[in-house]
């Protein structure tokens, strides 16, 4: 059945978006316009869905690459496999009249089409969560600092703690030495002890008992003094160390894509959720719109197209098939004709070759039969001989 042609108005943008949609043009053009407006929305979601995958994948490549020029060639690179991939699902999908059969034809499509979400909603969770990313990285690496400096701070508390030690160490020898002082002092002078002044015998050993302990706590703050400097040395160059390590550690913070990708999986995954169930809407929104959409005249067309020509290929085959038997036939009758022929000629092959075979057989009965009739008449010839000689 014909049908009136009608021209696609609009312009190249709606052109385009048919385009997009992988709808056939000839057979649009014999359908009404709300066919034409019905593909040109599908061709447009179908378009913005890739559109949204190259601004995605862009971004995504930018923060692993962090070039300008490489970005933006992959980022179209990877929105325009997206878009030819929403376009050939659309175009693969055939509507019926039977929900039923075009929910099994789509059920492959929509898993595709969410796997395809979750893989453009990744970059822009990382776009939209970049400050609270950033603060997840900035908040690991001050933990870092803190174990860090916690380290360095049970180090020096450790040292600290010695030089205590030793400065009380010195201290005693000092109380001792003064007190053993206090008691010389006063035993020569009489105000204490046995009452005497004047050296004594009591003088002289608290004054030996004082220089010892002098001699004791000199010795003593000595070498507790030279300790405690190479103490505060080991204090300060375990500073600069601690230092150090924080500039190193600060330098190798990472800010890359897998790093912003964990940080990202410690954010409350509610609003991630929401981000990924939008983007798996505006995937599917392609596949959606044309099973939704009525079965329509452009649905029809299409089918009988494709009815009439399969019908035509199935023809076709038929009238090869046809073909081929007709020559089966006659070369099955021609080879049965020289199997006759060849048959023939074996008979009359045969038959001679019989005759001959005959004749031989005459042949050999006949010289058998000389030889033995010479052989019987030399016999009798030599019984007459015998006779004859008796």
């Amino acid at each position: 059945m014909s049908k009136e042609s009608r021209a696609i108005k609009g312009g190249a943008i709606k052109k385009f978006f048919l385009f997009c949609s992988a709808a056939d043009m000839d057979i649009l053009k014999q359908c009404p316009r709300s066919e034409q407006q019905k593909y040109a929305s599908i061709g447009a979601t179908v378009f913005f869905t890739g559109l949204l995958a190259c601004i995605s994948g862009g971004y995504a490549l930018h923060m692993a690459f962090d070039t300008f020029w490489l970005s933006v060639v992959m980022g179209v690179f990877w929105g325009m496999l997206v878009f030819n991939l929403d376009r050939f699902l659309v175009s693969t999908m055939k509507k019926s009249r039977g929900k039923t059969k075009e929910m099994v034809q789509i059920a492959p499509r929509l898993l595709l089409a969410v796997l395809l979400a979750i893989v453009i909603s990744t970059p822009l969770e990382l776009k939209i969560f970049e400050e609270e990313i950033n603060e997840q990285i900035y908040y690991a690496g001050t933990q870092k600092i803190d174990r860090l400096d916690s380290l360095y701070q049970q180090r020096a508390m450790l040292k600290r703690k010695r030089v205590d030690v030793l400065k009380n160490n010195t201290e005693q020898k000092r109380s001792a030495r003064d007190v053993f002082y206090q008691q010389y002092v006063c035993e020569c002078d009489g105000t204490c002890g046995t009452g005497e002044k004047g050296r004594g015998s009591e003088c002289e050993r608290k004054e030996n008992k004082y220089l010892k302990s002098d001699e004791e706590f000199k010795e003593s703050k000595k070498e507790n003094d030279e300790e405690i400097a190479q103490i505060k040395s080991e204090l300060n160059d375990l500073f600069d160390e601690n230092q150090e390590n924080k500039k190193r550690l600060e330098n190798s913070f990472s800010d890359g894509l897998l790093v912003r990708l964990n940080a990202l999986k410690r954010l409350p995954s509610g609003p991630q959720w929401a981000i990924i169930l939008l983007l798996i809407s505006i995937e599917i929104a392609p596949i959606l719109v044309k099973l939704l959409s009525p079965y329509g005249p452009y649905d029809h067309l299409l089918k009988t197209i494709e009815y009439n020509f399969e019908i035509e290929e199935i023809t076709a085959v038929n009238m090869r098939n046809q073909e081929l038997n007709n020559k089966l036939t006659v070369l099955a009758s021609v080879e049965q004709r020289k199997v006759e022929q060849e048959l023939k000629n074996n008979e009359g092959a045969m038959k001679l070759i019989g005759d001959a075979h005959l004749e031989l057989v005459k042949e050999q009965l006949r010289i058998w039969t000389d030889q033995e009739k010479s052989k019987i008449r030399k016999e009798a010839m030599d019984k007459l001989i015998d006779i004859k000689k008796e």
